[in-house]
């Protein structure tokens, strides 16, 4: 992999060709499960449905591709995301509220301190019941529309970037530098591969232990994996 130094994407499409690229030249297997994208008319019926505006390059970004592989997780399609949504909401609305005193934002009062909440977005998944999402209704240090971790595990919860937008230019800007390990693993009886982002001095570690540590020093994110996370 050889790192390259390009300008800044002018604008989201060719942030996303940018990405598409790469992942066909570095990760081709991850490239085959990319789903083309959904059109305007789908996304506007996900708006009503869900009695949401969508951030501008949220909706790019599921014109481009409609999920797959992609991020170092599982890049859900618009109809998942809304099915997980609405999970979300269901077990807010089941009102488990013990399990709020265990969340905590980073930075502090960016994240309202519930566990579930319909005001989510997640459009990626670890496939074990945790999520990056667009936060819809932050806390009151937060930002409409932030790139958070959310989950069942995840009780120390993320801000990744500000907005959709800063999150995709951060990631491509690592990959595009070569902060980033691509690897085929062993032991899988389908061909796998893995896609993470570099630590510091170029680490990679095999396995994290919150959604933040495959995002290093992304927002609140810290820069080294922490092992004495629970």
């Amino acid at each position: 992999m050889t790192p390259v130094t390009l300008p800044e994407p002018r604008d989201i499409p060719e942030l996303l060709t940018r990405l598409d690229a790469w992942v066909a030249r570095e990760v081709p297997l991850h490239h085959t499960t990319l789903r083309p994208g959904v059109t305007d008319a789908a996304l506007d019926a996900f708006e009503a449905r869900q009695g949401v505006t969508l951030p501008p390059a949220l909706r790019a970004l599921y014109r481009w591709h409609d999920g797959g592989d992609l991020f170092g997780l599982e890049f859900l399609s618009l109809e998942h995301m809304e099915i997980r949504r609405v999970s979300w909401a269901e077990h807010a609305a089941a009102r488990m509220t013990d399990l709020d005193e265990d969340i905590v934002s980073h930075p502090p009062g960016a994240i309202r301190l519930l566990y579930a909440t319909g005001d989510w977005l997640p459009f990626l998944h670890d496939g074990g019941g945790n999520h990056v999402a667009l936060d819809l209704h932050p806390g009151p240090a937060g930002r409409v529309g932030q790139v958070i971790t959310t989950g069942r595990d995840e009780e120390h919860r993320f801000v990744l970037a500000p907005d959709l937008d800063t999150f995709l230019r951060e990631y491509l800007r690592r990959l595009e530098s070569g902060r980033v390990t691509v690897r085929r693993l062993s032991g899988f009886q389908d061909e796998t591969w893995s896609v993470r982002l570099q630590e510091p001095g170029g680490r990679a570690p095999e396995g994290y232990c919150v959604l933040a540590d495959l995002f290093p020093a992304f927002g609140a994110a810290p820069e080294r994996m922490d092992t004495g996370w629970p």
